[in-house]
């Protein structure tokens, strides 16, 4: 099923005679058919683009190509190129004064500010780009209020969210963008989830919010399951496998991590997925695989890693080792994991307190419908 926003590009692309409109609309195209997991298709256009060109880009034509590029690697994964490509449209913007664009590269940036964890970037980004985008500028709107959303979410604030959220389900309705619709359920559950299974591993059971969340997650899969998205595929048995831990059905979530690739997953990842696998076979009387996947676990921790995924990390390493009876380890992870969780929820108030800032901010009330 093709968007109406996908309908209303395809439109602009055989009727207008404008080249930088039709170039435009190509590379908004491509940017959406890689959020929607068409890497293929999304290249096509992307070459089509490079190839009536040949003879010379434009500024206004290479911003619109490096940002649609930028987007093709962020949803193959690699955000080594994602920046690059992002850096170099919001460069090549500004250089230019092109005003279409100053704003979308902004709301772009904050996102990839956010995963690289530079939050002091991303709020700039943020201010930057709700602060130049027009009032119809769903792109580049509905971005940045998603990202701010999910920044509010990870500070623990999901009241604060609420309304940016429904700012990006407004912006991306207005001009039938799906694949933002799908991003944001999906993250919704996946923010939910993240909480859940945080406050669990330290001994607290959320029961209300963990229902909600299995909620969200087979509303976000639904979702993408009706409009054809695959982007977030590989992304959903980790969502779930968090989920049925925490419910204690150990033999669905060992099902659901075995589906996973892990080369689709972030290295940060990587000690979670591990500690998951661990704690699911000690459950099952897998002794092999806890055998094979606490060492994992275990060196996975030495690499970066956020202070909510280490205390997680921690906790169910701590709960296995204990029971495998090797306490003096088990003592040394449930330390660092009090210290872990202690160093999270410092980020969190400072993190909502920055972001307040930013909400109070008199050019950001223009990015709301």
């Amino acid at each position: 099923m093709r968007s109406r926003l996908l309908q209303d590009l395809d439109s602009v692309i055989h009727s207008t005679q404008d080249a930088i409109e039709w170039a435009r609309a190509m590379c908004r195209q491509a940017s959406l058919l890689a959020r929607q997991g068409e890497t293929d298709e999304a290249m096509q256009s992307i070459g089509t683009v490079r190839s009536n060109f040949a003879g010379g880009l434009s500024p206004e034509v290479a911003v619109w190509l490096m940002l649609a590029e930028g987007i093709l690697w962020f949803g193959s994964g690699d955000f080594v190129r994602f920046g690059d490509r992002l850096k170099r449209a919001y460069g090549i913007a500004m250089a230019a004064n092109y005003d279409p664009a100053k704003a979308t590269c902004a709301a772009w940036l904050a996102l990839f500010s956010m995963n690289e964890r530079r939050y002091d970037e991303m709020v700039a980004f943020l201010r930057e780009a709700l602060g130049l985008a027009a009032k119809d500028d769903h792109q580049a709107l509905g971005r940045a209020s998603l990202v701010l959303a999910d920044a509010f979410h990870l500070a623990g604030r999901f009241d604060l969210a609420r309304p940016w959220y429904e700012a990006t389900r407004q912006h991306a309705t207005a001009e039938g963008d799906e694949s933002m619709l799908s991003a944001m359920l999906f993250n919704v559950a996946s923010f939910r989830a993240s909480n859940v299974k945080f406050a669990n591993a330290l001994g607290s059971h959320l029961e209300e919010e963990a229902r909600r969340a299995a909620m969200e997650a087979a509303s976000a899969a639904a979702y993408d399951r009706a409009i054809g998205t695959k982007s977030f595929g590989q992304f959903h048995p980790h969502l779930v496998e968090q989920l049925l831990i925490v419910e204690g059905k150990y033999k669905e979530a060992l099902d659901q991590l075995a589906r996973m690739d892990l080369s689709g997953l972030a290295k940060w990842g990587h000690a979670a997925h591990y500690a998951d696998f661990a704690t699911c076979a000690w459950h099952l009387n897998e002794r092999a695989l806890v055998d094979q996947y606490v060492p994992k676990a275990l060196a996975a921790l030495e690499d970066p890693i956020d202070p909510d995924d280490a205390a997680y990390v921690c906790c169910r390493l701590a709960a296995v080792l204990r029971a495998l009876g090797n306490h003096a380890l088990a003592g040394e992870l449930r330390a660092r994991a009090s210290r872990e969780a202690t160093r999270y929820r410092d980020f969190q108030k400072s993190f909502a307190a920055r972001l307040l800032e930013l909400g109070e901010h008199d050019s950001v009330a223009s990015g709301r419908c």
